[in-house]
C-alpha cells in the first residue's frame, strides 16, 4: 500500500517563509529574547550592525549591547519591565557593537505572550540610524551659521510681554513692513493681522505654541506692507522664563528674504531650463555610430553667439535591413524649448518613417505634416537634407527641403552635390512635391553634410559678406588637398569658420560627415610578375 507525502499546513508554509524573510534582513537587527533577556535568535541584520556571529552571542544577555553608564543605570531592566507592562518599547540611544564601536539606535521592544497572557519573551528590533543623525547634526549646525550670518545683516527685532500681551518693535522691523512706527498699537493680534491671510492661522499657531510651552520657534510667512506689496519675512526667536520656569517673555528676529526667495525661486527654474535643455539637446545631438567599417561617421556642433537659448539644429543616421544607410541633418527655425521640441519630433518621425520603408517624397511629406502639428506659431519652419546611401555604397540619393546641399569630397577634389531644392518644412500648405537627385559616387568619397550656421556667417571679421557655399568648398578642397585626415579637416574648418566670424559663430551649426573607405585591393595569389 503506497502511502501519501502530507502537504504542509498553510500556517507552518507561512511561519517558515516568514522565518526566512526575517533571517534575509540585513538593514534591521531583528532578534528574540527569553524572558530574562537572553538571546534566542539572531538573523543577518543582527550581525552586521552589531558584529556578533550567531553562534557568539546567543544565550548572553542583551544588555551586552549597551554602554557601560546605561547598564549602571538599569536601563536594559527598564526597558524590559516596560515592554513587559505596557506591550511595547520605543526609543532612541547609543548601542555598543562587538569592535567596541559606538552607534546609535532607533529601538522596538514587543512583549511576546502565550494564548493565556503568560509572557514568553520578547521581540526585539534594532535600526541603525547614525547616518540620520549626522545628518540631523548638519543640518542643525548649518542653520545655525546660517542664524549667525544673518545677525551681521540689517534685521528687525520685536519682545512680546506674555503677561500683558503687548508687542514692542525695533526701528528696523517697522521698515522692513513699511509701517510708521506712530501708527502701531503693539498687540500680537496686531502682528498677526500684518502677515497673509493665508499665512495668519499657521503664524498664529506657531507663535502661541512657543509662547504656551516656552519653546524657540522659527517661521517664513509672507506679509502684507500698507501698499498692497507683499514680502516674504524670515522670523526666529526663543522663550525667556521667570523664576518658577513659567514663559515669560518672546524674544523675535524678523528678515526680508523676499530677494533671496526670489532668487531661490529663478536658480530653480534655471536649473530646471537647464535640464530641459539637456534632454531636448540629447533628442536632438545624440551620439551615432555605424556598424560597418567601412563607413566612417563623424558628427560635429558648435552653438552660436546666443549659446544661453537651446538651439534646434539636429542629426540622426541609420543602417537598414538591405544595408542602406540613411541620413538626417535639420534645423528648425529659432532658439529655445519650442523649437527645440519641434526638431526632436522630427527627428523621431524621420526615424519611423525610413524604418518603414517609405521613400524620399513620401517622407518629406510626412515631415511636412509633423512639423505642421507641433509647431506653436504657423511662421515656425524647418530645413533638412536627406541622404539614402545605397548597400555597394557607390550611388547616393539626396533630398532637399530648404536645406543647404551636401558637399562631397573625391578623386583629390570637393564639389556640391547638384540635385533639385525643394521648399523649407512648414512654408506651403499642401501639394509640395520634393523630387530627389541621385548620383554615383565611386568607392572612396566623403559626403559632408551641415547646417547654414557654416556658411550663413561672416566672411571675414567686420564684413557683411557671408562666407557662403563657395567659401566652403575652396576651404574643404584645401585642406584635404593639403593632405589633412578628415577629423583634422573638419576641426579646421571650424577654426577657420570661427575666426571669420570674430570668434563667436552668428548661428548655430551641425555637420554630419559619412566617409567611405574603398575596399582594399587583392593581392596576386601567384604573386608578381605572374604571366
Amino acid at each position: 500500500m503506497q502511502s501519501r507525502q502530507q502537504r504542509p499546513e498553510p500556517g507552518a508554509v507561512r511561519a517558515d517563509q516568514f522565518r526566512l524573510l526575517v533571517d534575509a534582513v540585513k538593514d534591521y537587527a531583528i532578534f528574540l529574547l527569553d524572558p530574562d533577556g537572553r538571546v534566542v535568535s539572531w538573523n543577518a541584520g543582527a550581525e552586521r550592525i552589531k558584529g556578533y556571529k550567531a553562534e557568539e552571542i546567543l544565550g548572553q544577555s542583551f544588555s551586552r549591547f549597551y554602554e557601560p553608564d546605561d547598564i549602571a543605570a538599569g536601563l536594559p531592566a527598564r526597558m524590559l519591565a516596560r515592554a513587559a507592562r505596557e506591550g511595547r518599547f520605543q526609543g532612541r540611544g547609543w548601542r555598543v557593537r562587538k569592535d567596541g564601536g559606538r552607534f546609535y539606535a532607533q529601538v522596538t521592544l514587543t512583549a511576546l505572550v502565550d494564548g493565556e497572557g503568560q509572557l514568553i519573551g520578547y521581540a526585539k528590533i534594532t535600526q541603525d540610524v547614525t547616518a540620520e543623525l549626522e545628518a540631523d547634526r548638519i543640518r542643525r549646525e548649518r542653520e545655525y551659521q546660517l542664524a549667525e550670518a544673518q545677525a551681521v545683516a540689517k534685521l528687525g527685532s520685536f519682545e512680546w510681554d506674555l503677561a500683558g500681551d503687548q508687542v514692542t518693535w525695533s526701528p528696523e522691523l517697522y521698515r522692513i513692513l513699511g509701517l510708521d512706527p506712530e501708527s502701531y498699537c503693539g498687540t500680537i493680534d496686531r502682528l498677526l493681522n500684518l502677515f497673509h491671510p493665508d499665512d495668519r492661522a499657521e503664524v498664529a499657531a506657531t507663535l502661541r505654541q512657543a509662547a504656551t510651552e516656552g519653546t524657540s520657534f522659527r517661521l517664513q510667512a509672507r506679509v502684507l506692507r500698507p501698499t498692497g506689496e507683499v514680502r516674504v519675512l524670515s522670523s526666529w526667536g526663543d522663550v525667556t522664563r521667570d523664576e518658577q520656569g513659567r514663559p515669560l517673555r518672546m524674544l523675535g528676529v524678523c528678515q526680508d528674504v523676499t530677494d533671496w526667495r526670489q532668487r531661490e525661486e529663478a536658480l530653480v527654474e534655471a536649473q530646471a531650463q537647464a535640464e530641459l535643455s539637456r534632454r531636448l539637446q540629447s533628442g536632438l545631438l545624440p551620439s551615432l555610430s555605424l556598424p560597418e567599417p567601412a563607413l566612417e561617421l563623424r558628427t560635429r556642433y558648435r552653438p552660436g553667439h546666443e549659446r544661453a537659448l537651446l538651439g534646434a539644429d539636429f542629426f540622426d543616421a541609420l543602417q537598414l535591413a538591405d544595408d542602406t544607410v540613411a541620413l538626417l541633418i535639420g534645423d528648425v527655425a529659432g532658439h529655445g524649448p519650442a523649437e527645440a521640441a519641434v526638431g526632436v519630433a522630427l527627428r523621431s518621425a524621420w526615424r519611423a518613417l525610413v524604418l518603414t520603408g517609405h521613400g524620399p517624397g513620401e517622407l518629406l511629406d510626412g515631415l511636412d505634416k509633423v512639423l505642421a502639428c507641433n509647431r506653436q506659431s504657423e511662421e515656425l519652419f524647418a530645413t533638412v537634407c536627406c541622404c539614402w546611401i545605397s548597400p555597394d555604397r557607390e550611388r547616393v540619393t539626396v533630398a532637399l527641403a530648404g536645406h543647404p546641399p551636401p558637399l562631397l569630397a573625391r578623386d583629390g577634389g570637393v564639389e556640391v552635390v547638384e540635385v533639385p531644392a525643394g521648399p523649407a518644412l512648414g512654408i506651403l500648405d499642401g501639394g509640395v512635391v520634393w523630387e530627389p537627385g541621385q548620383l554615383e559616387v565611386g568607392e572612396d568619397w566623403t559626403l559632408l553634410c551641415y547646417t547654414d550656421g557654416l556658411v550663413e556667417g561672416r566672411s571675414a571679421p567686420g564684413s557683411r559678406d557671408r562666407f557662403g557655399i563657395e567659401a566652403l568648398v575652396a576651404a574643404a578642397a584645401g585642406l584635404l588637398g593639403g593632405g589633412a585626415g578628415v577629423d583634422d579637416a573638419l576641426e579646421r574648418l571650424l577654426d577657420l569658420v570661427h575666426e571669420a566670424n570674430g570668434g563667436d559663430l552668428s548661428d548655430d551649426l551641425a555637420i554630419l560627415c559619412l566617409t567611405r573607405i574603398g575596399r582594399p585591393a587583392v593581392p596576386d595569389p601567384e604573386g608578381p610578375g605572374h604571366a
